[in-house]
């Protein structure tokens, strides 16, 4: 029965992890959501720091634990406690933003930490106990445990469209029990121990009410309410549903995200639009994913007449600025306002990109038009055409500095080059974003689309650039050839109370005119960027400004990022000395997440030797070996995931497939392992060393590559890639835990170790791709299995001594 339970509680234990991702990056931000992570495998940790533990003052735990009775009790509680810790953290306050605010919502964020961790502990104890109970099939084990978790990963692909994420969290975390059920009359052992039939009831009938509780859960309208997932109250679908005669009409779950639309008679959304506009906006309905990034469709189909407000919008001013646009490619992620714009301009050709299939297809059959769902860079590797103008509608989240983790390829150094590459000769890029202070954002994009004019050999770059400003929104053109009506852009924002924050040959009253601010902050910062860059003293500016606004590239596309750590003390103060302001960075939280890891990870490691009743050492050699391949292991799964979201656009598409690819490739190198002798250890480590920089070396050419091909083929070569690191990290651990471990204690104290170095992993893979940038990620990975491979010699020399 080991082997089933192995294999079903992996399965069960990851599906819940992707899951409860989901959930969080619903109810919560996305820079929450990497926190499950740890939560999992911290669980996972403690198992082996209890069991080291237990073998301290108790031998032969592992024969008593892997009897079927037992696995069968741990099966079940593991379930009991997905369930329960599920509902528990449903009815939980947890509110991160008011942590600064409310010092209970630190105790909420520990309950929910703790209860998440304890299925992860019963899921981690009884794969331990298979490891230690039959060392020498550890192959089949790692086997066993790699594929449950494959398909555990690809599970909610495959089940959200029917369920969602509320109910299907629920039917994961009961796949064990109903193995258990199923099996329960067919098992040979039977239990024929002396008990009280009190003792003898307790769990069947705690497997049947469980059993009992999910069908209530998953088929009662009140059941359907406790596991309904809510978006964060800061969210801009739940900020709108407060207002009367506001209702989702219809729900769409996916991989893909959450796809909620929404009407009200008070949406009122056209970002940029000018004061001087009188009439009335069309109709409205919202669409929303994972409860923000509104994308609205207006009015009844290409009714132009509904659609005149686009014309006073901050962006029209680049279909005014090009005479006669016949073709314009809208590339939606959020907003909508493009489209009314481009059909208000009477441009003949509309060509509308959204890499969401469920928001593309109704974008197509409100407007009647050709919508393609693609990510927006294979789009245009694959697409030789030229447009007149190339739009991009992404505003962001709804608040501020929480989408600081995530990742973006539409406004990098390679994106403007796509961009510009796509341009009829006449051709403009338009851009438009929510205006912050201290300026960043704006600043960012202006000096990305100025160093890449300038490596393209433009004279005079800044001749290419515009941009326009009301009080909360600003827009940015960039045109492939220098722009000679200058004229026309003044007197569009002259007309329409627009302020100029760049234009050349500029004059100073033209910045804070009519949006007035206490001093034009972003025309004079762009002002210092142009006077930078032509002087090449660029790096100057970036390295002396309060925030992180450096042009980004494909190595660190994180647009939502700006936090410098050595100016915190200065940012502190321009935000009015509030640490609040300070607690919506993602960074910040990286850092606040790292330390509480490292303090829980200490005390895991420390407790079996402070609470053990024999004080037996662990060789340094063995510690090592296995902190340094957990830790490998975790990176490179980390750089694939981010690295892919490049191809696929959508990050839990990035992570279901290298998930679900390099564990069921590490399995099979797990059950390859399982003939191989001691040696094999050291060679198959250098030859993944070699193999990981080979990748270093290689894979940035090699992803531009498969950005051409069609999605099948740029699927199945992302697959392939994966399968020689995936095989050969598999076989490190396999055979270290059959041939450098002699004991049931060497053996759970390596487990948790490699727990928590997949912890910290997790969080340090993180502030990696933030700054020194995301190849620096395989490059750890490289160091650790390098560092594998140095103590490998060392700890199989203990094991024979032993």
């Amino acid at each position: 029965m080991i082997l089933p339970a192995v294999f079903l509680v992996s399965l069960s234990s990851l599906a819940f992890e992707v899951l409860l991702a989901r959930i969080f990056s619903i109810s919560q931000w996305n820079h929450l959501s990497f926190m499950v992570i740890s939560i999992a495998l911290f669980g996972f940790a403690a198992s082996g720091t209890i069991l080291s533990i237990l073998d301290s003052r108790k031998k032969g735990w592992e024969k008593r634990f892997a009897t079927n009775k037992a696995i069968s009790v741990m099966l079940l509680l593991y379930s009991c406690s997905a369930l329960i810790s599920f509902l528990v953290l449903q009815k939980i306050p947890l509110d991160y933003f008011r942590l600064s605010l409310e010092p209970v919502q630190a105790f909420y964020l520990f309950i929910s930490y703790t209860l998440l961790s304890i299925p992860f502990f019963f899921a981690g104890f009884i794969v331990l106990v298979a490891y230690a109970y039959q060392p020498e099939k550890t192959g089949v084990i790692y086997f066993a445990g790699m594929a449950g978790s494959a398909l555990g990963a690809l599970l909610p692909s495959l089940l959200l469209p029917f369920f969602g994420e509320g109910k299907l969290i629920v039917v994961a975390a009961v796949i064990p029990l109903g193995y258990l059920l199923a099996t329960a009359f067919t098992r040979g052992e039977r239990d024929v121990e002396s008990r009280s039939p009190a003792r003898k009831l307790f769990f069947p009938l705690l497997s049947v009410c469980t059993m009992l509780l999910t069908v209530f859960l998953l088929l009662t309208t009140w059941g359907g309410a406790q596991v309904a997932v809510i978006p964060s109250p800061y969210k801009s679908l739940s900020q709108l549903l407060q207002f009367p005669h506001s209702r989702v009409t219809e729900t769409v779950s996916s991989l893909t995200g959450r796809i909620e639309t929404v009407t009200s008679p008070y949406i009122r959304y056209a970002p940029g639009l000018s004061l001087k506009y009188k009439g009335t906006l069309p109709v409205q309905k919202s669409i929303f994913r994972d409860g923000d990034e509104q994308l609205v469709l207006y009015g009844a189909g290409d009714n132009r007449q509904e659609f005149g407000f686009a014309g006073f919008t901050l962006p029209a001013v680049g279909y005014r600025l090009v005479k006669n646009p016949q073709s314009v490619l809208l590339i939606l992620k959020g907003g909508g306002s493009s489209i009314p714009a481009a059909l208000e301009a009477g441009v003949p050709e509309l060509f509308v990109v959204h890499e969401n299939p469920s928001i593309a297809r109704a974008i197509g059959e409100h407007y009647d038009l050709s919508a393609t769902a693609e990510n927006p860079r294979v789009f245009l590797k694959q697409s030789q055409r030229k447009y007149d103008l190339i739009h991009l509608e992404n505003w962001g989240t709804s608040l501020p500095g929480s989408a600081a983790l995530s990742q973006e390829y539409l406004f990098t150094k390679e994106a403007f080059g796509e961009y510009l590459d796509h341009l009829s000769e006449k051709g403009s890029i338009i851009i438009s974003r929510k205006l912050l202070l201290p300026p960043s954002d704006s600043i960012r994009l202006f000096s990305t689309a100025l160093q890449v004019l300038q490596n393209r050999g433009k004279k005079k770059p800044e001749h290419h650039l515009i941009m326009l400003r009301n009080w909360g929104v600003f827009t940015l053109l960039v045109t492939k050839n220098p722009i000679e009506n200058r004229e026309s852009a003044i007197a569009f924002a002259e007309k329409l109370n627009f302020d100029i924050a760049f234009i050349r040959d500029m004059e100073a009253s033209l910045a804070n005119r009519f949006n007035i601010f206490d001093r034009p902050h972003h025309s004079l910062a762009v002002g210092q960027v142009v006077q930078h860059y032509s002087e090449k003293r660029e790096k100057m500016f970036f390295e002396d400004y309060l925030l992180d606004v450096a042009p980004q590239d494909d190595q660190r596309p994180f647009p939502g990022r700006f936090l410098k750590w050595s100016r915190l003390g200065d940012l502190y103060q321009s935000m009015g000395s509030r640490p609040y302001s300070l607690l919506l960075s993602g960074e910040v939280v990286i850092a606040v997440v790292f330390f509480e890891a490292l303090g829980v990870a200490t005390l895991l490691l420390l407790f079996p030797r402070l609470l053990a009743k024999r004080k037996t050492g662990i060789p340094l050699g063995q510690k090592t070996y296995f902190f340094s391949i957990g830790a490998g292991f975790m990176f490179v799964e980390l750089y694939f995931i981010k690295a892919y979201i490049l191809l696929f656009s959508n990050p839990v598409i990035s992570f279901t497939l290298v998930v679900a690819g390099i564990l069921i490739f590490s399995g099979i190198g797990g059950w390859w392992s399982q003939k191989m002798g001691k040696n094999a250890v050291i060679y198959s480590l250098i030859a993944l060393s070699l193999t990981l920089l080979g990748i270093f070396l290689f894979i940035d050419p090699l992803l531009d590559y498969l950005l051409g091909l069609p999605a099948v083929l740029r699927y199945l070569f992302a697959l392939l890639i994966l399968l020689p690191p995936g095989i050969l990290m598999g076989l490190p651990f396999s055979l270290g835990m059959r041939s450098l471990l002699s004991s049931p204690l060497q053996r759970a104290y390596a487990w948790a170790m490699n727990g928590c170095a997949s912890v910290l992993t997790s969080i340090v893979a993180a502030r990696l791709a933030l700054y020194p940038g995301i190849q620096s990620i395989i490059l750890a990975a490289l160091a650790f299995y390098l560092l594998a491979a140095l103590c490998s010699k060392s700890a199989a020399a203990k094991t024979v001594l032993k």
